[in-house]
């Protein structure tokens, strides 16, 4: 018998037939109830803060110059619907729509289009606030905070750092490399200097196997560090279900919160499997704008298949590899010394780059990848060292035909979101 299963692959859905009894599992995000009314719910959520006082004792104390930290189009955080509450709730605390700035989180990614923000945050918070594109390499929209903590260097924006109230609205899902994002996160990499990001990317850069899923790790504490050095006030965060619908939303504090949203997405996203597989054939959904996105998925995905096993990675990917970082494509199929040896020349300059090329070096070299991208060409795949091929059903005959006819295969539908603990880890 024959197991059709179909795979979200950005705007439309594949499907992948696996002979039944090679198939160990198909696995998804939790499938825990959504809410029936998000905008209650982001009222709840706002009128029960988690260690932090109430909106209107934040605004009598601080002020009413007020910035929200926003995430952009490479995230699920459904911000077109939670905004317009967050601004009603700020309006009831005293702060005009007027003294409220959203900065959008980019990170290291490019800036949004106009018509990109209007989609993504919705019409009614677009036409209420301004909405600003951060940008990591302009020094001018920049401060540098003294670290006393860490070598780190903090360079932050300007406008965050000098609001009175400062609120960070993202999502809960598994990091590689923080362990979980969400929080603080969007403090850094969110609106930090490039500097700042290559800092904590490198530090995660070869040990995000370990740090997946993992709440208590470096990366996490120094990314708590900047975002409390710079005066981070609260978060607000969603956890979604399979569907993107809303399971919940923690504010308060960020670490605070954070945690209490940390323990309800292990519920959804932390999966667990009896053993490793041969064959994983997963979606890089939702993370699949471009392959830098991807990585996440990757990562993931590679940890459930037994080292030397085949991870067949659908990614759609759109905008390619990897447009704002080309260190990534021009280390090409470096190994992880004389990529750090080229950084160190100066061949390279983008350290967050590196980290990343690590991160999938590190990924690649535990299990063969084979790529099914109408974004990314053959010849582009085997720049960086994967494989490739037209369509899911043609890779997985091609894993199948290097692994055997006996091959345990595992089906991942949204390869972004999930971490695996393997119970009984054979083959290592």
């Amino acid at each position: 018998m024959i197991k059709e299963i179909a795979l979200p692959y950005r705007d439309e859905m594949i499907t992948v037939k696996v002979p039944s009894k090679n198939l160990a599992y198909v696995v998804s995000p939790g499938a825990l109830s959504g809410v029936s009314d998000p905008v209650a719910e982001v009222k709840r959520a706002l009128a029960n803060p988690i260690g932090l006082a109430p909106l209107a004792d934040l605004v009598k104390a601080r002020g009413r110059n007020v910035v929200l930290l926003v995430d952009d189009m490479t995230r699920s955080t459904p911000q077109k619907v939670i905004l317009p509450a967050i601004l009603d709730a700020l309006n009831q605390a005293g702060v005009q729509d007027e003294e409220i700035t959203a900065i959008i989180s980019l990170g290291t990614h490019r800036p949004m289009t106009d018509a990109e923000i209007l989609e993504r945050y919705g019409e009614t918070a677009v036409r209420r606030i301004k909405f600003y594109n951060h940008d990591c390499y302009d020094r001018e929209q920049l401060v540098e905070v003294k670290n006393p903590h860490s070598e780190t260097p903090i360079l932050v924006n300007r406008r965050y750092y000098e609001s009175d109230i400062s609120i960070a609205v993202g999502n809960i899902i598994p990091h590689m490399y923080a362990g979980w994002a969400g929080g603080a996160k969007m403090v850094q990499p969110g609106v930090c200097g490039a500097a700042t990001t290559g800092e904590t990317h490198y530090l995660a850069a070869e040990h995000v196997h370990e740090i997946l899923g993992n709440i208590d790790n470096p990366v996490r504490r120094e990314i708590e560090n900047v975002a409390a050095l710079t005066g981070l006030t609260m978060i607000v965060n969603t956890i979604l279900n399979a569907n993107h619908e809303i399971v919940q939303i923690v504010a308060g504090e960020p670490t605070a919160a954070h945690r209490a949203g940390v323990e309800i997405a292990k519920q959804i996203y932390q999966i667990e499997v009896d053993d490793y597989c041969d064959i994983v054939v997963a979606s890089a959904s939702p993370a699949d704008l471009d392959f830098w996105q991807s990585i996440k998925a990757l990562n993931n995905c590679a940890l459930a298949v037994k080292p030397g096993g085949v991870l067949v990675l659908a990614a759609a990917d759109p905008e390619g590899v990897a447009n704002d970082h080309p260190d990534l494509v021009k280390l090409g199929v470096s190994s992880a010394e004389e990529a750090k040896a080229a950084f160190a020349a100066g061949e390279i300059t983008d350290k967050v780059g590196l980290a990343t090329y690590l991160a999938m070096n590190l990924n690649r070299n535990r299990v063969r990848v084979i790529l099914v991208s109408k974004g990314i060409s053959q010849a582009q795949a085997a720049a960086i060292g994967l494989d490739w091929a037209p369509d899911v059903q043609a890779a997985l005959e091609r894993a199948t035909a290097l692994t055997g006819p006996d091959s345990r295969i595992g089906v991942v539908t949204q390869g972004a979101d999930i971490y695996f603990k393997v119970k009984n880890r054979s083959g290592l």
